[in-house]
C-alpha cells in the first residue's frame, strides 16, 4: 500500500529538468491526478536549488526544500497548503560571520492560476516567498544554533544615543515657504 501511495506521489510531483542555465529543476504538480472536490496530500524534499542563488551572495542554501503540504482545485485555480522548510547559511551582517538559518513557511499557501494547463509550476512562486522570508540584515544571535555575536555591543544603538540638548540644535529657516503661503489657488 506504502508504495501504491509513493509511486502516486512522485507521478504528482515532477521535478522537470529546464534549458536555461540558471534554473536546473522545477517543481510542478500534474493536476490531472488530483481527485475532483477532494485534498491531495504531498509530501517529500525537493533537491534541486529552487532559490537560484549565485555562489556569492549573501545567502546559501544547503540543503533540500522539505514540504508537507496539500493541493486541491478550487474554481480555475491550484490551491496548495502546507508547511515548507529550506536551510540556509547567512552571512551576519554585524560581525560576517556565517551561521545556518532555515526559512519556515509555516501553513503556507499557495495560490496559482491553472490557465488551461495540467502541469502547474509552483517553483516561481515558492521560491519568491522563501526569498522574502529571509531577514533584511541577518544576525548570527538568531539564527537555527543560537550564539552569542562577536561584534555584540561593538556599535551603538538607539538605546546607546544620548539625545541632542534643544539649545544647541539650529532652528529651522521656514521663510521659502512664505511666498508660497501667500499664494491663493481659487
Amino acid at each position: 500500500m506504502q508504495n501504491a501511495f509513493n509511486a502516486r506521489l512522485t507521478a504528482i510531483l515532477r521535478f522537470v529538468p529546464f534549458e536555461h542555465a540558471h534554473l536546473n529543476e522545477i517543481m510542478t504538480i500534474d493536476i490531472r491526478t488530483i481527485p475532483e472536490d477532494q485534498c491531495l496530500a504531498i509530501e517529500g524534499e525537493f533537491e534541486g536549488d529552487i532559490c537560484s542563488l549565485s555562489a556569492n551572495d549573501a545567502a546559501r542554501t544547503t540543503g533540500p526544500l522539505t514540504y508537507k503540504a496539500e493541493a486541491s482545485l478550487v474554481s480555475e485555480h491550484l490551491l496548495v497548503r502546507g508547511n515548507f522548510l529550506l536551510p540556509f547559511i547567512l552571512t551576519c551582517s554585524r560581525c560576517n560571520n556565517d551561521f545556518r538559518h532555515t526559512v519556515r513557511l509555516s501553513e503556507h499557501s499557495l495560490l496559482v492560476s491553472l490557465e488551461k494547463l495540467t502541469l502547474i509550476d509552483l517553483t516561481d512562486a515558492l521560491r519568491e516567498d522563501i526569498i522574502l522570508a529571509l531577514p533584511d540584515f541577518p544576525h548570527c544571535d538568531k539564527g537555527d544554533n543560537t550564539q552569542d555575536c562577536p561584534a555584540r555591543g561593538k556599535f551603538q544603538t538607539e538605546e546607546t544615543f544620548d539625545p541632542l540638548d534643544p539649545k544647541e540644535v539650529e532652528p529651522k529657516d521656514f521663510s521659502s515657504w512664505g511666498p508660497l503661503d501667500k499664494l491663493k489657488l481659487d
